[in-house]
């Protein structure tokens, strides 16, 4: 049986082929080449960024003992403004916003917390945010912003935070038996918080969250 095709005939195939795509290979390697050494940069870039971001948080943390220290603040909103991409970014918007509530700021503290709760890529951290905001809402007797603000969890390692900041709200609106509830609640993992057990403990204390 004739075979389909000689030697001189798969040449020619070849050629063909090649006369066909050779443009789209030669681009295929091009863009492959400027493609890994793009990703090379890219990823050099953001090694640099990256520590930048923490020299820069380090420092933070170390001028942040000092009481109304304006290198504090001029360090975090650099850090926000420079490297917002980065975690750090989201730990100097909780120092802001800790200084807006010092200074009794609470819109520029809400705004603060909600760049966290929008933008940061850490669930931990936008959790840490939501439990601040709904305190920092509560503190201005907005009771329903507050609840709203804890309904979405992030992150259910904070969960007896979570709960301590809904006995707070319930307390407030004085649901005293609802309050208990999640006093309670908050008790079974507070051990992972420091100084939250002896807090809720105190708060169950009270005579007003006594079961009749």
């Amino acid at each position: 049986m004739a075979e389909y095709y000689n030697a001189d005939d798969e040449a020619q195939v070849v050629k063909a082929w090649l006369k066909k795509y050779a443009l789209s290979i030669v681009l295929g390697l091009v863009l492959g080449i400027a493609l890994f050494y793009g990703i090379r940069h890219f990823m050099a870039k953001r090694v640099v960024a990256s520590e930048q971001a923490a020299t820069a948080y380090f420092m933070l943390l170390n001028s942040s003992g000092v009481p109304n220290n304006p290198q504090t603040t001029a360090i975090a909103s650099d850090l926000v403004e420079n490297y917002p991409k980065t975690p750090y970014a989201s730990m100097a918007q909780l120092f802001l916003a800790q200084a807006a509530v010092n200074a009794q700021n609470y819109d520029l503290a809400e705004s603060q917390l909600q760049w966290i709760i929008d933008r940061s890529k850490v669930n931990a951290f936008k959790q840490v945010a939501r439990i601040r905001l709904a305190r920092v809402l509560l503190a201005q007797n907005k009771i329903s912003d507050a609840e709203a603000t804890l309904k979405s969890v992030d992150d259910k390692a904070y969960m007896p935070l979570i709960k301590a900041t809904q006995g707070d709200i319930f307390l407030a609106q004085k649901q005293y038996d609802q309050a208990r509830e999640a006093y309670q609640s908050a008790l079974k993992g507070a051990k992972s918080f420091p100084g939250l057990e002896n807090m809720l403990e105190m708060k169950l204390s009270d005579p007003q969250l006594a079961q009749v």
